[in-house]
C-alpha cells in the first residue's frame, strides 16, 4: 500500500506550469501595420482634444447646478489637436463599427491603454496572440473604411463644386 501523503515528484514536475512570462510587449509591427498603429495613436490624441468646434464646457448648465459642488473642476487648457480630415474620417469609421470583440480589443488597447495585454486577453476569453491578430485586423478594416469615407467626401465635394 502506498502512502497517500507521498507524491510522485516526477509527475508534479512535469505537470507544473511553465515559468511566468513578463514579456507583454506587442509583436514587432511591420510596414502597413506600423503606419496604422501610428494613425491610431494620432487618432487617440485627436479625440481627446476639447477645442474643435466650441469652447470648453461650462458647469453652469441646469444639470451642473443640480449636481452641486461634488464634481471635480475641469482643468483649464487641454490638448489642442489640429483639425484633420483623415482623422475625422477614421473617427467616423471607428464609431460606425458594430460593438463586437474586435472593437472592444481596439478600445482596450488604444483608448483605455490597458496593461498587461495578457490579462485583458484572458478577461475577453482569448489568447494574447489572438488579441494582437484581432487588433491588427480591426485597425486595417477601420482604415479601409476611413479611406472610403474620405473618398466619398471628395466625390461629394467635387459634385457640389460642379453643381455651383
Amino acid at each position: 500500500m502506498t502512502d497517500p501523503n507521498q507524491y510522485d515528484t516526477e509527475a508534479l514536475r512535469l505537470a507544473a506550469p511553465g515559468p511566468a512570462s513578463d514579456d507583454d510587449t506587442p509583436p514587432e509591427l511591420q510596414g502597413e501595420q506600423r503606419d496604422l498603429d501610428d494613425l491610431c495613436e494620432r487618432w487617440v490624441e485627436w479625440t481627446r482634444t476639447r477645442r474643435f468646434y466650441s469652447p470648453a464646457p461650462e458647469l453652469r448648465s441646469v444639470l451642473g447646478q443640480l449636481t452641486g459642488s461634488s464634481l471635480r473642476p475641469l482643468q483649464a487648457g487641454g490638448p489642442d489637436a489640429p483639425n484633420s480630415a483623415e482623422l475625422a474620417a477614421f473617427h467616423l469609421a471607428y464609431i460606425g463599427q458594430p460593438d463586437a470583440l474586435d472593437k472592444r480589443v481596439f478600445a482596450l488597447y488604444y483608448v483605455y491603454r490597458i496593461k498587461p495585454i495578457k490579462s485583458a486577453a484572458a478577461a475577453l476569453g482569448i489568447s494574447r496572440e489572438h488579441f494582437h491578430r484581432v487588433l491588427a485586423a480591426f485597425r486595417s478594416r477601420v482604415f479601409r473604411t476611413s479611406r472610403d469615407i474620405a473618398s466619398e467626401q471628395g466625390r461629394i465635394r467635387a459634385y457640389s463644386e460642379v453643381k455651383d
